[in-house]
């Protein structure tokens, strides 16, 4: 408790400011988003059998949030179309920086789920692990948001372990969310150094 004495908590902890989420708010597209929207735009399958899934999930940033209600507009108007004919459709309509945006945030080609030649298991592992992770990602911040306010509130033990507690269930998320990065049996895939 000695460190906590030297003065007032200060609310926006360096971890959830430096965070990719409340980063990728302001400019770069998030990761994660960026490869959920990428498993789409290669596999539309996965939207026509996860239509409601898909609109349900929370995107931070604008950019994702918008290619989004372009993807289930499309989509929810023609069950058939294909990759080629999705991403035909958004350039046409205006939505080639988007896409341009998408693609630029996957710096590394890893999650190979979201990519097109993955096979259909693949892709379909891939999708829920990403949801999931996204879904849990989001709770914890804001969980984080209000651990930290009541910290501000209240500088007690129990507050603090809290704290510490939520901080520790972030890092384990994004310890799985590297696991899903080595995932592609199904498809023939061997390793690929980085």
């Amino acid at each position: 408790m000695g460190a906590m004495s030297s003065g007032p908590y200060v609310v926006a902890s360096p971890q959830l400011a430096e965070s990719s989420v409340l980063r990728g708010h302001r400019n770069a597209v998030p990761r994660r988003e960026a490869l959920i929207l990428q498993a789409i735009v290669n596999h539309p399958w996965l939207a026509h059998d996860h239509l409601e899934e898909l609109a349900g999930i929370e995107f931070r940033h604008s950019d994702t949030q918008k290619f989004k209600v372009a993807l289930l507009d499309f989509l929810a108007h023609d069950e058939a179309l294909n990759s080629e004919e999705l991403q035909a459709k958004l350039v046409a309509h205006g939505h080639s920086g988007l896409l341009a945006r998408v693609d630029k945030a996957i710096t590394v080609p890893s999650v190979w789920g979201a990519r097109p030649e993955a096979a259909r298991e693949d892709v379909l592992m891939t999708w829920k692990q990403l949801v999931a992770l996204h879904h849990q990602w989001h709770s914890l911040i804001k969980e984080l948001r209000e651990a930290e306010q009541a910290l501000g509130r209240d500088s007690s033990e129990a507050n603090y372990v809290w704290l510490q507690d939520v901080k520790v269930r972030l890092s384990g998320v994004d310890g799985t969310e590297a696991l899903v990065e080595g995932f592609g049996a199904s498809s023939g895939r061997t390793a690929v150094p980085f």
